[in-house]
């Protein structure tokens, strides 16, 4: 069977962004449903952010009882075998095939070994963190928070005369709200 004028024989078929590797070699771009489908499940974000923070490598049994001690609210020390062992399972027979036939990591059943492969930097931008400058977002929403319940609490009682907060105007205190939200708007956009 030759080629068809205007189409690629077997050999050298790109199968694409959606299908698998380049027959180059080169990784493949995820598609939308490929995030998002490995990301709508807490198990596998909890899976690659591990391996974000252990440099791109590790055992299923250490990220099993990672993801098992944050399940269970405890420390990998107190786990019990049992709670261990039903991750460790979910892990090997679910999440980690699903996340090795998307390639975004490199799964090693017979020794347990898993990758993160190139493909799992498109996944970065939708976890809890930041690659570019390793903080968490909610850190910053949680900085916002404080700094305007902080200021709410001088500004009500200085507004209605109490104690010493009474000697600034009402004219200062709403310079200082208004630069309090100034403030909060910058720190905002700064980190999103």
């Amino acid at each position: 069977m030759g080629e068809v004028e205007g189409q690629p024989s077997k050999k050298s078929i790109d199968v694409g962004p959606d299908r698998g590797p380049t027959v180059d070699g080169a990784e493949r771009t995820l598609t939308k449903n490929d995030v998002f489908d490995i990301l709508k499940n807490e198990r596998r974000r909890a899976v690659v952010r591990y391996l974000l923070e252990h440099d791109g490598s590790a055992d299923l049994s250490d990220i099993a009882e990672h993801v098992a001690a944050r399940e269970n609210d405890t420390d990998v020390r107190q786990l019990s075998s049992q709670e261990r062992k039903r991750v460790r399972i979910a892990l090997y027979q679910c999440h980690l095939p699903r996340m090795d036939a998307a390639r975004v990591i490199e799964f090693d059943k017979d020794r347990g070994g898993i990758e993160l492969r190139d493909a799992a930097s498109q996944l970065q931008v939708y976890l809890d963190v930041d690659a570019q400058n390793g903080r968490n977002p909610g850190s910053s929403s949680r900085f916002a928070f404080a700094l305007a319940v902080g200021v709410a609490a001088l500004v009500v009682p200085g507004t209605l005369g109490f104690g010493p907060l009474s000697a600034v105007s009402p004219a200062g205190w709403a310079a200082v709200s208004s630069l309090t939200l100034v403030a909060i708007a910058g720190h905002q956009w700064r980190f999103n």
